[in-house]
């Protein structure tokens, strides 16, 4: 057979089944809901290529609870579409498999995250585009029954689920060591609540601590620039108020860093 005629059908059939050199493979065997988590998640190192593959399973039900509801209540969850990310270092790619984002309760997906970036090293808070889509019972004023709500709204919540995150660095530099203010502590990141979410610009910070903390409480907008800061130093329950009433509608992310990691937390001014 022509080894050209070959090759030129095998180029047609993977352009045809929509398939590129930096689809992903699905997982069958993957449980959660992104495999890797944020906090494990390779970094990115600058103007070396990365290339690194996220598994994702949807739930067939969610708890009301885990999205700040104060009782539980399980919703049957119909689809995630996931049409596109914001906030990837620039030459950073996304890549759904399935390709059109679009994955159903209880299914599996993949996507490639790949490129070379030049930005500088740092956390980059990632946000959805999509929507997601569950059905259940009514449940005022949290659930109304059949609904569907963008990412931004569910990413605004601040629960966790939806948080998602790359870190880049220096070739060269520790990914993030295994102690310290440069760790993910998911610990902590479950202690934080934030009230209203969205809000008018005035927000709510709650930390039930258990222990002391020391460090810096901050919120970056969505280029990375900090437009906000203030010293923590707190035993057990802290409690404080942010006014970011002078500020544009949108997404912005809250950090906390301390000598035993830092949280993340996206919100939203409205």
């Amino acid at each position: 057979m022509n080894k050209r005629l070959t090759l030129l059908s095998l180029i047609n059939f993977v352009v045809i089944a929509g398939f590129s050199a930096n689809s992903c493979t699905i997982d069958s065997a993957n449980t959660q809901f992104f495999a890797p988590g944020p906090d494990s998640l390779p970094c990115i190192e600058r103007t070396v290529y990365y290339d690194q593959s996220i598994q994702i399973a949807v739930p067939t039900t969610i708890n009301l609870q885990d999205f700040g509801a104060p009782l539980s209540f399980i919703l049957t969850v119909d689809s995630v579409v996931i049409t596109g990310v914001n906030g990837l270092p620039n030459g950073i790619t996304y890549a759904p498999n399935p390709s059109n984002g679009v994955l159903y309760g209880g299914k599996k997906g993949c996507a490639q995250v790949y490129g070379t970036t030049t930005d500088s090293a740092g956390h980059y808070p990632i946000t959805f585009n999509g929507t997601f889509t569950a059905h259940g019972f009514p449940f005022p004023p949290f659930f109304d029954g059949d609904t569907t709500i963008d990412f931004a709204t569910l990413q605004s919540l601040g629960q966790g689920m939806f948080d998602m995150f790359v870190d880049v660095i220096n070739p060269g530099d520790p990914c993030r060591p295994s102690l310290g203010i440069g760790s993910f502590n998911s610990s902590l990141n479950t202690n934080i609540h934030i009230v209203p979410n969205p809000s008018n610009g005035i927000i709510g910070l709650s930390l039930d601590a258990g222990r002391r903390l020391n460090g810096e409480i901050a919120v970056l907008d969505m280029t990375g620039r900090k437009i906000f800061s203030q010293p923590i130093d707190a035993v057990g329950l802290y409690n404080t108020t942010i006014n970011l009433s002078n500020y544009s509608k949108g997404l912005y992310t809250l950090q906390l860093r301390t000598a035993e990691g830092f949280a993340s937390k996206s919100i939203s001014i409205e």
